[in-house]
């Protein structure tokens, strides 16, 4: 495949913007892409360098979103999308598994603290009612 201008140079790729073949003459890197010089003298191309984020904001919106379940909008915020993504993800399943454990062994923990109160209840309360009942008839009290 040869250049579109330079019919007679081997093209080394596309212009990701037209799509044509260019040659090394032609093709202009801009940032990491190929573009032929047609397309960037057209003002098709951003040439603006990306933003790049503030290492403290993005460590702070990570902290705070990781306190509220949201672990991974730092790395989202900072263009690591893919990092954030498969944190967030992660943090969720991991949030909802603890959740189920907690609360699992807290009701064991509190049952077993409760069991020594439920048992006394259990004994305690129909003895005492039995225990009444016979008082009364013994007494000769009425029922």
């Amino acid at each position: 495949m040869n250049c579109y201008i330079h019919l007679e140079e081997e093209a080394i790729g596309t212009c990701t913007v037209c799509g044509k073949p260019i040659c090394n003459e032609c093709a202009i890197e801009v940032q990491g892409k190929l573009v032929c010089r047609t397309c960037l003298a057209s003002g098709k191309v951003d040439t603006t360098p990306p933003t790049s984020r503030d290492a403290n904001t993005a460590f702070l919106i990570e902290l705070i979103g990781g306190f509220f379940g949201f672990l991974g909008i730092g790395y989202i915020y900072a263009g690591r999308t893919n990092d954030g993504i498969l944190r967030l993800v992660l943090w969720i399943i991991y949030d909802l598994f603890a959740a189920v454990t907690i609360s699992l062994l807290l009701a064991v923990f509190v049952g077993i603290i409760c069991i020594p109160f439920q048992l006394a209840i259990q004994i305690g309360v129909p003895l005492w009612s039995a225990n009444s009942l016979k008082n009364q008839l013994a007494g000769g009290s009425a029922v």
